[in-house]
């Protein structure tokens, strides 16, 4: 497949996403590979008690190699901020289910969310997922905008996969940009297996 005709889905994928409510979009051109993030998060509730968090992702390289993924996460929060989560997911590699607890608090320039779960099948695994942000505003018009999300896979053997996304830039009414960063490594001495710094454009709705 030609890398024109490659984006082309990807962009489609990401125009649909944003039709059907997406609260962010993110494009990040790295070194590597190019990086697609759209997210929403719908809540049923007056107290937001009960939410339900989807992202889909999707990457690729300059060899037009793809990586596709979907996450959907069923939360109900207490006021304290911790609760269950259900996930479910599907991806390129494949397909499967998640459950476990999440601590999730937002303030105006800070937003912190937590899970730990175990995998839903025969073979026994569990994973550590969190994304925390720093927003603070510089003036009426400006904020600084930061992001790292983190995310580990262990089973009964030892560490599986895990990867670091990291942004560092500046919000202006909605629009983040700035400098990023992501990580991916491999096997229970985490072998790196991908560095991709490069650029984002985000656009939060």
């Amino acid at each position: 497949m030609e890398r024109v005709e490659v984006l082309t889905i990807l962009i489609v994928l990401v125009l649909w996403n944003t039709e059907a409510n997406a609260q962010s979009l993110e494009l990040m051109p790295g070194t590597e590979r190019i990086f697609v993030d759209v997210q929403w998060l719908k809540t049923f509730d007056q107290n937001g008690r009960w939410s339900l968090f989807s992202r889909s992702r999707a990457t690729v390289d300059y060899e037009e190699n793809t990586n596709l993924f979907t996450g959907a996460y069923l939360n109900y929060t207490t006021p304290s901020g911790f609760g269950g989560t259900l996930v479910g997911r599907v991806a390129t590699t494949g397909a499967g289910g998640d459950i476990g607890g999440h601590f999730f608090k937002a303030k105006e320039s800070f937003l912190v969310y937590t899970l730990a779960s175990v995998t839903i099948n025969t073979e026994f695994a569990y994973s550590w997922f969190s994304i925390v942000r720093y927003t603070p505003r510089l003036n009426d018009t400006w904020k600084v905008y930061t992001s790292l999300e983190l995310f580990s896979n262990f089973n009964v053997d030892g560490h599986i996969a895990s990867v670091q996304r990291l942004r560092a830039g500046v919000d202006r009414q909605g629009y983040q940009f700035g400098l990023a960063l992501n990580l991916a490594g491999l096997g229970k001495n985490y072998n790196p297996t991908d560095t991709n710094p490069g650029v984002f454009v985000r656009r939060q709705f």
